[in-house]
């Protein structure tokens, strides 16, 4: 019998420190047991009141839909809104569309589309496109590892009054996964180096424990490491940190 499984992540307690991510990561999507259809969906909210009124609010969904059993399609989108005293001090969205075509078991090809704004990061607009190749090194029923690598064309315009930055950009990742018992830890990194500079580079690590309380209850906590050795000038740290964690509730039928 064929299933569809949605996951609806509420009470997402959100920490930050320093600048949000600039990468998002879709790879966290991948999931050979998915038979046609899920989904996942993030609300966020956190008030605070007295010496500051802030209000932060912020939505997250991640997709994937089998067209067939080689052909997938991905789609990563959300906003998360921060008001102070009734005024908008940071507004960011971002957009990722991503394809899948599965040549062999152990090789697949990936095709990806991305638009982001980030207020922390300075970067009005940032469009990626990019294509390549994953293979999957290792594959066990509690243990796995994949490489990729691509190409991919990026495109930055930034709130400061400097020129849009255009670069063609390496993308290579590995991602490992590790079951032990009810816990599972996703691991992803990804290296960005500019193909005519290698010292112009960005550094994704994001790591993901996530605890099974039951069949339709999990508990996350993911910690994400953002690395640019490069920054625009108008950025004074070259790391940024990102934390979260929360709930999901999953719906299997």
């Amino acid at each position: 019998m064929k299933k569809t499984v949605i996951k609806l992540s509420i009470f997402f307690l959100t920490i930050s420190l320093g600048y949000s991510q600039g990468v998002i990561n879709s790879e966290k999507l991948f999931n050979s047991e998915v038979e046609k259809f899920y989904f996942i969906l993030s609300p966020t909210i956190d008030i605070q009141s007295g010496n500051s009124e802030v209000f932060e609010t912020g939505l997250q969904f991640s997709s994937l839909y089998k067209i067939t059993e080689r052909n997938w399609l991905k789609g990563t989108a959300g906003v998360d809104i921060i008001s102070e005293e009734e005024e908008d001090i940071s507004n960011d969205k971002f957009l990722q569309l991503r394809h899948t075509y599965s040549i062999k078991k152990w090789i697949h090809t990936f095709t990806f589309y991305q638009l982001q704004n980030s207020f922390s990061l300075g970067v009005k607009k940032r469009e990626l496109l990019g294509s390549g190749l994953r293979l999957k090194l290792l594959k066990k029923e509690d243990l796995a590892l994949d490489i990729g690598v691509g190409i991919m064309i990026e495109s930055e315009e930034y709130n400061s009054d400097i020129p849009i930055a255009e670069k063609n950009r390496i993308t290579s990742m590995m991602i490992f996964k590790r079951n032990i018992n009810s816990i599972e830890l996703n691991n992803t990194t990804y290296y960005q180096p500019y193909i005519i500079n290698i010292w112009d580079f960005r550094l994704l690590n994001e790591l993901d424990l996530t605890f099974s309380i039951n069949d339709w209850l999990d508990y996350e906590v993911n910690y994400i490491i953002r690395y640019d050795n490069e920054q625009p000038s108008f950025l004074d740290k070259k790391l940024d940190q990102y934390i979260t964690s929360g709930f999901n509730i999953k719906f299997t039928k």
